[in-house]
């Protein structure tokens, strides 16, 4: 049956919607502005708004409290594992479920937690995330530079009711696919961290395989000095300029960022931590050498950072452009290594996400608030060599890594383009949900 639409002050809506304040159906909002809490060197993991991001808590963006000060300030209210965490300022509206109860939740957060048979927490996180619910909490919000919402205001604001049942079934389309992206990326990591490990393994700790399968080192394998310092009997210490080519990135103009089958791979374009990052293109219009084309499977490395604690420059990420451009520009703040067939892609990247090649990469930088990376940085990193045998089947293992985590990458993004897409419409009831097997009609 098709659905029937009335008009409201938010827009049209399904005739059994309704839209009412947001306070008729919370049952806690927990507020934790004001005075900061005292930061110790350990105790109590804390939330704050920096932690929230996308959806989720980035425990790697926390501190911590000790469990005196943690006590004092679970006098405001103890949260609940399924409350949902809004950040009121800097920035407004970054939503996440609170999935822990060991934790403290700080300043410029609020907690959130719907009326039991009235309002789904899920449903309202993913309404908040909505572009009718960011809408909704920056109309009520004050401040020009950084803008923040009060709680009186927060009270206020509209938001879509349906029945119970559909709240939870919208939901969990959207948690599912949420889930999946998830696992996608968590999986990710593993085989991340197995590339890692298996470089160190094999080219640090010198246990890689001998001609009977057994670590080469344990095993009396022999070891000759080197300039470098001890390395196995055949191998060879080289600078990573003799196999390599780098390619300086685009420099370009505001004006040249215009709407174009064309992108610029920017800094964003690189995850701290090293990895490459969907949402770091620019539409460019502008010129570039046809060096500065830069292919799938290109190594790029960031010659610029703005973190705090250097976590971007000299990080590599291998570029996996989804097919999503016609053609795809390195932009300055980025380069390019061409990688000579005799030193395969896998062991390049791998060697470039060791801690031994971040500090050199450290040594050749030079400025304070932005960081700048020499441009004989990446060419003058003395390594290690192995033979060609084993250099070989670790290019192997790397080369399956590295094509699961691509096609794993493309399945986040074509699961995200679904998810953002439904988002909205399922939010706004344009999608309806069949509530007996939770299949969409629209």
């Amino acid at each position: 049956m098709k659905t029937k639409f009335k008009d409201t002050e938010i827009g049209m809506i399904p005739e059994d919607w309704k839209v009412d304040k947001i306070e008729n159906y919370l049952d806690k909002i927990i507020d934790y502005r004001g005075k900061t809490p005292k930061k110790s060197e350990s105790g109590v993991i804390t939330i704050s708004a920096k932690s929230i991001k996308n959806g989720k808590i980035d425990y790697n963006q926390t501190y911590f409290i000790s469990e005196e000060t943690f006590k004092k300030w679970e006098v405001r209210g103890k949260p609940h594992v399924g409350d949902i965490l809004l950040t009121t300022e800097g920035p407004l509206g970054e939503v996440a479920s609170y999935d822990r109860e060991d934790v403290a939740i700080a300043q410029r957060l609020i907690t959130l937690r719907g009326k039991d048979g009235k309002l789904d927490n899920n449903f309202l996180k993913y309404y908040l995330m909505s572009h009718i619910g960011q809408h909704q909490l920056h109309l009520r919000a004050t401040g020009t530079t950084v803008q923040g919402i009060k709680q009186s205001e927060f009270r206020k604001i509209l938001i879509l009711i349906t029945t119970i049942k559909e709240q939870t079934s919208i939901a969990k389309i959207l948690s599912d696919l949420d889930s999946k992206i998830e696992l996608l990326q968590k999986q990710n990591k593993t085989l991340k961290a197995i590339g890692q490990a298996t470089f160190k393994h094999w080219f640090v700790d010198f246990e890689f395989p001998d001609e009977e399968g057994k670590p080469y080192k344990s095993s009396g394998g022999e070891i000759v000095d080197s300039e470098t310092g001890k390395i196995p009997k055949g191998w060879e210490v080289k600078n990573l300029g003799e196999f390599l080519n780098v390619i300086k990135g685009c420099s370009y103009k505001s004006e040249d960022l215009k709407e174009s089958d064309k992108a610029l791979i920017t800094l964003k374009s690189i995850n701290r931590g090293g990895g490459f990052n969907q949402k770091g293109y620019k539409e460019y219009v502008g010129d570039y050498k046809e060096e500065q084309i830069v292919k799938d499977g290109d190594i790029i490395v960031a010659q610029t950072d703005l973190t705090q604690a250097a976590e971007v420059i000299g990080t590599p990420a291998i570029v996996n452009s989804l097919n999503r451009y016609n053609e795809l520009i390195v932009s300055l703040d980025l380069q390019i290594l061409r990688i000579e067939e005799k030193l395969n892609k896998g062991f390049a990247y791998f060697l470039l996400k060791t801690a031994m090649f971040h500090n050199h990469a450290l040594s050749y930088t030079n400025g304070t608030t932005v960081l700048h990376l020499n441009k004989n940085a990446v060419p003058d990193f003395k390594f290690t060599l192995p033979n060609e045998n084993i250099l070989d089947k670790f290019g192997k293992i790397a080369e399956q890594i590295l094509e699961k985590g691509d096609k794993n990458e493309k399945e986040v993004y074509i699961l995200s383009q679904i998810r953002d897409s439904l988002l909205p419409k399922l939010m706004s009831g344009e999608i309806r949900v069949k509530l007996k097997n939770l299949e969409i009609q629209k």
